[in-house]
């Protein structure tokens, strides 16, 4: 019995780690997605407001700040990871079944806001 808590603690910590790396994932993703939809819908030295500081910036500006952000999140990606050293078997619990009608859903629901 000692043994099955064992599993089953240890199954846990690895489930809730790869939702928080699929949680990191989908932010590029997203931060990605924003991208391309910013590179379609401004102008070429169109001037933008940077909301956190107030400061003008242009789209290279803009796109510079993003990808920064992306870059943290690499950074916490390799930190929660330790270089990729703790995430092995964390996708390949073969008890885990994806369910793609989720995704579908949650596509949808990025796609609509």
């Amino acid at each position: 019995m000692l043994r099955l808590n064992q599993i089953l603690t240890q199954t846990k910590k690895k489930m809730s780690l790869a939702k928080e790396i699929n949680n990191r994932l989908d932010e590029i993703l997203y931060m990605r997605e924003e991208m391309k939809r910013m590179e379609v819908d401004l102008k070429e030295g169109e001037p933008l407001k940077n909301i956190t500081t107030g400061e003008s910036t242009d789209k290279e500006g803009a796109k510079r700040v993003v990808e920064a952000m992306i870059d943290q999140i690499k950074s916490d990606l390799s930190s929660l990871t330790n270089e990729g050293q703790n995430v092995r078997d964390v996708f390949t619990n073969k008890y885990y079944i994806n369910d793609s009608m989720q995704d579908r859903e949650i596509l949808e629901s990025a796609k609509n806001n």
